[in-house]
Order: structure tokens, then sequence, then C-alpha cells
């Protein structure tokens, strides 16, 4: 997706109608979103990438209701097609609300900080998140401490073959409560996008590196059924990475 400085601008650009800041307070993280970018970095441009993304985060994280950014780096893709020599990494940071999202993107999309980053990476995902759960306060400093693992797994609904809701809740409920029992599995949490109520992101968290080979390589975790019947239905169809933490 080599045209991600544009897609942003595009996303960032999207009327705020309707997201009334003046019904929002700094302390209230119920309306928080937290915007997150899969990047897969240009082959041989890894430093430069590494002293731009530098550069940028230093100018997002001044903006006036930016916070928590973090970053994890991927050592395990879902897409077996996926070029294994070019480095991913997963960057989120979380915004006081939707209206902060769009307003942070127009004021610094176009800098010169941000146009050095996105020409060093092709994004393979990029949106705004927030819980599937309403009214659930959002802190993304707790999403995985360093020494953990973690999962992303993205899908966008709209492209499963005769898609039925209630199906895939169904399926996703009890594959959550399969995996809730492995020994090793730390936390949850799944997101729906902001922008695009199709997509939505499951995270799992994991105690150690160890930890979710372990869990991956069960057998009676990987062949229980309902597992299975989860991953036949609804494979991450736009792709997922399990990472460590950078910061």
């Amino acid at each position: 997706m080599k045209n991600f400085a544009l897609m942003l601008l595009a996303f960032f650009s999207l009327s705020i109608l309707g997201c009334d800041k003046d019904e929002n307070t700094p302390t209230d993280k119920t309306d928080d979103v937290v915007e997150i970018a899969i990047r897969q970095v240009k082959a041989g441009k890894l430093t430069t990438f590494e002293q731009a993304r530098t550069n940028f985060i230093n100018l997002l994280t001044k903006q006036e209701g930016a916070s928590n950014d973090r970053e994890y780096a991927s050592f395990f893709h879902f897409n077996p097609a996926q070029d294994p020599t070019r480095p991913v990494y997963i960057g989120m940071t979380q915004y006081e609300d939707l209206a902060t999202f769009h307003k942070v993107g127009n004021d610094i999309g176009t800098s010169a900080e941000a146009g050095a980053f996105f020409s060093t990476f092709d994004a393979l995902v990029f949106t705004a998140m927030k819980p599937k759960v309403a009214g659930t306060a959002v802190d993304l400093s707790q999403v995985a401490k360093s020494g953990q693992i973690l999962e992303v797994a993205v899908r966008n609904l709209s492209l499963y073959p005769n898609f039925n809701r209630a199906d895939y809740e169904a399926k996703l409920g009890a594959f959550l409560a399969v995996l809730a029992q492995q020994t090793g599995r730390i936390a949850e949490y799944q997101w729906v996008s902001a922008l695009d109520p199709n997509i939505v992101v499951g995270m799992t968290v994991y105690q150690s590196q160890q930890a979710f080979f372990n869990i991956a390589g069960n057998p009676g975790f990987s062949s229980h059924p309902d597992v299975a019947a989860f991953f036949a239905a609804y494979p991450p169809n736009m792709g997922g990475e399990v990472s460590t933490v950078v910061k």
C-alpha cells in the first residue's frame, strides 16, 4: 500500500461533524480512540526508518490530545506470502477522541517529519480503533508490558462470503473462551474501526514469547473444535502480526 501518505490524509480529512469535543473531558477515556499503523519497512531502509520514526513521533507526541504512543516489532506474520526479509513494526497512539485524531492528522500530516517517515515503509494496516464494547475506558499504556508479547489479528468482515454476524460472534466468543483458559495468555482486547465498522481488530497479550509458542504449538488448543471452527470460517483476512514490545 504505497500510497499510504495519501490514504492517511484522506482519513484525517474526513468530516468530524458529530464529534463535539465540548461533551468530552481529558479524564474521560471512554471516547478515546487508538490509531494503529502496521508498517512494512522498505528494503534497505531500516536505519532511515528508525531515525525518521523518532523525528515524527517526537512531533506527534507534542500534539494536544495525543498520548501513550507505543511501538511493537513483529517476529511472526499471519500472511504466509509476506516478505520475511522486510521488518514489520506496529505503531499505536491514543487520542482524546476521534475529533482529536482528525485534527492532529490535519496539523502534522503534511509536515516534513511525516513525509520523511511515510516514505520509508508500506502500510499493511492503518485505521483508528475504538473498543468493541462501548463505554470501555482506553489505556494504551497497559496493552502489553516490556517482555510480554502482543498478537494482532485484523479482519474486514465485509470480505467474508455470505457473512453472518450472529455466526461470527458465536464462533468468536467460543474461541476466546478457549484461549482464555490457556496458561500464559494475559489479556484480550477487541476493537472496531472508528473509520470503517467492517474492520475489526483482535489483540491478545501473552506472558512471553515462549508462552505464545507453547499455546500455538499445543495440539489441544490448535485442534480444539471451537478454535478450528473460528479460524476456518474467519481467518485474519487483512493479516496480522505477533510482536515484542519496543516501547
